[in-house]
């Protein structure tokens, strides 16, 4: 437990830097716009680059652990629905803040997470992670907007766009294709991707804490509840059942928990801006899940540690 709260210590620190450097107005908006494409477009691509090219994937727990990953996800979305469809229902709009605070997961958050605590070997399997699961939770927000507040259905050519223009999933694919090629890269090109591609951990975490609104905070409190359960209680819990079912043990299970209990990601609020979701609810749900994540990650972890077989 305690080695857990010290890696989570540093990462609160960086996430409340960013809000108070945010709130006092020490830098303009123009600069957290240009960090926030300076670290989605080039830095955290460049990490996952170096990360996946040059390392062994053979090894690697490929159907079982991807098996686990996406039955998750899928099952967290599944009880979302099932909580709107047999619960009380929230309006559409709404409805899309609560599956996107149920669904989704900080890239910043669960990479910087595993760095700390698992090093370059929990990287490699965060990677994979993050891929597969950017893939499924695109396409799922993307068609639960269209379903629930669209005008026109879902449109599989603009959900495609999203996945194969997304810069993560460019920089895994990326790294991946010059593994098994066999192409690689020079130490020294992996070097340089890897020492700038560092530099997507604290500025990343900055860019949460400068994303943080405690407006309407308790205005919005039972979608926050809702979402919140499934984020930091069913997705942990379903994690832990999966890796136990499938055998994964070690590292890679306790990146699976990882990936599984840190709160929703920020771009959720762009989104519902942009497909006309409940914009304020969402930003409740994110800043409330992000304060309460630094609590329920320690136990979440300890426990998985106990729980997880092997």
């Amino acid at each position: 437990m305690i080695i857990i709260a010290g890696a989570l210590i540093p990462i609160l620190f960086t996430i409340l830097l960013g809000y108070g450097i945010k709130r006092r107005n020490m830098l303009s908006q123009e600069f957290w716009l240009g960090a926030e494409s300076l670290t989605y477009y080039i830095l955290t691509p460049a990490l996952l680059i170096s990360i996946l090219s040059n390392r062994s994937l053979s090894d690697l727990p490929w159907f079982n652990f991807l098996s686990a990953v996406l039955g998750v996800v899928v099952c967290s979305a599944l009880a979302v629905i099932v909580y709107q469809r047999f619960g009380k229902a929230f309006s559409p709009a709404t409805f899309t803040s609560v599956f996107q605070g149920g669904v989704r997961f900080n890239t910043f958050i669960a990479l910087a997470l595993v760095n700390s605590l698992y090093g370059d070997e929990g990287l490699s399997y965060a990677a994979l992670a993050a891929t597969a699961m950017i893939i499924l939770i695109n396409i799922m927000c993307v068609s639960v907007f269209a379903v629930s507040v669209g005008k026109q259905g879902i449109k599989p050519l603009p959900v495609l766009k999203q996945i194969v223009t997304n810069p993560l999933i460019l920089g895994a694919a990326t790294g991946i294709f010059l593994n098994i090629s066999s192409i690689g890269l020079h130490q020294i090109l992996v070097d340089s991707l890897d020492l700038f591609g560092r530099a997507a951990f604290p500025m990343g975490l900055m860019l949460v804490g400068s994303a943080l609104s405690f407006k309407g905070l308790f205005q919005y409190w039972e979608t926050t509840l809702v979402s919140s359960s499934v984020q930091f209680v069913l997705k942990p819990v379903a994690a832990i059942c999966a890796v136990n079912l499938l055998g994964i043990e070690g590292v890679s299970a306790l990146v699976i928990v990882v990936f599984f209990s840190v709160p929703t990601a920020p771009a959720a609020y762009i989104l519902a801006r942009k497909l006309g979701g409940d914009a304020p609810a969402i930003a409740s749900i994110i800043t409330s899940q992000t304060l309460f994540g630094f609590i329920s990650l320690p136990i979440t972890l300890y426990l998985a540690n106990i729980f997880i077989n092997g």
